[in-house]
């Protein structure tokens, strides 16, 4: 339960494609990169990100969305949920970043956490994400869409494992001293699985997916991790003013285009 706590923070098979652009091919590895750059030149940034986490016989699901801004220093807004299977309620927080500081709200009262802004980069930072696989990018396969490439990696092999101490630790379940040699021996890999949505226009990531599904021996008791997570990042450079008002304004935004979309259904009908 206290891993699966920790964690409250779909790759798609293709083969390699080279794609021209400018009359010159492009590799897989050579895409992803430079979205990362073009990633870290943004100013602002919508994301909901979405992860489900199966560990220590429990399965906690949370869904996040917020609003970062780059300017030094850095300010974040984030909206948090979490649902733990068999226990009644979720447990809902709201977060808010200055710099290396770090506020939460529970009820409605705002205070100062312990948790590091360093301990929300996956959320906060997308391309601490990217960066993680970048070990393999030899591996890396791509496939064109209409209006963006898909770059994805499968690790099922022996020498992929040192991405499952990485995930460990990102989860908060084994410290940056790394696991020891029994640990890593222990390591029984199903699937690792990555998919980076990329646009064609600005090569700006509009989405990243992944899985884990992994066992491992910890303190004596074999352990399954299954984690699936769903990034989307939208209205680049549009978060600006007071980031809980945008983020209050950008739900009454989907929730109207929800209600747009079922009365055209209905008219259909």
């Amino acid at each position: 339960m206290k891993i699966a706590k920790k964690a409250a923070v779909l790759a798609a098979g293709a083969s390699v494609v080279l794609l021209s652009a400018c009359g010159e091919e492009q590799l897989p590895e050579d895409v992803y990169k430079q979205s990362i750059e073009e990633m870290e030149q943004i100013d602002s940034v919508y994301f909901t990100h979405s992860d489900t986490l199966s560990a220590e016989q429990q399965t906690v699901s949370s869904f996040a969305r917020g609003a970062v801004q780059y300017d030094e220093p850095l300010q974040a807004y984030i909206e948090s949920n979490m649902n733990v299977i068999d226990v009644n309620e979720a447990v809902e927080l709201d977060f808010r970043v200055n710099g290396d500081d770090v506020e939460v709200r529970e009820n409605k009262e705002w205070e100062d956490h312990d948790t590091n802004a360093d301990e929300l980069q996956p959320l906060i930072k997308p391309t601490e994400d990217m960066r993680f696989f970048l070990e393999f990018e030899d591996e890396f396969l791509m496939k064109e869409e209409e209006e963006y490439y898909e770059v994805s990696f499968k690790g099922t092999d022996e020498r992929h494992v040192s991405l499952v101490e990485k995930k460990l630790q990102s989860l908060g379940v084994i410290d940056g001293d790394g696991l020891g040699e029994e640990e890593q021996s222990s390591i029984q890999l199903d699937r690792i699985d990555m998919a980076a949505y990329i646009n064609k226009d600005d090569m700006r990531l509009r989405g990243y997916d992944s899985r884990f599904t992994f066992t491992i021996e910890l303190a004596g008791e074999l352990q399954t991790f299954n984690e699936t997570s769903s990034v989307r990042y939208d209205d680049y450079n549009e978060a600006e003013g007071d980031l809980e008002t945008f983020i209050e304004e950008k739900i009454k935004e989907i929730q109207q285009e929800q209600m747009q979309a079922e009365e055209e259904e209905d008219n259909e009908e």
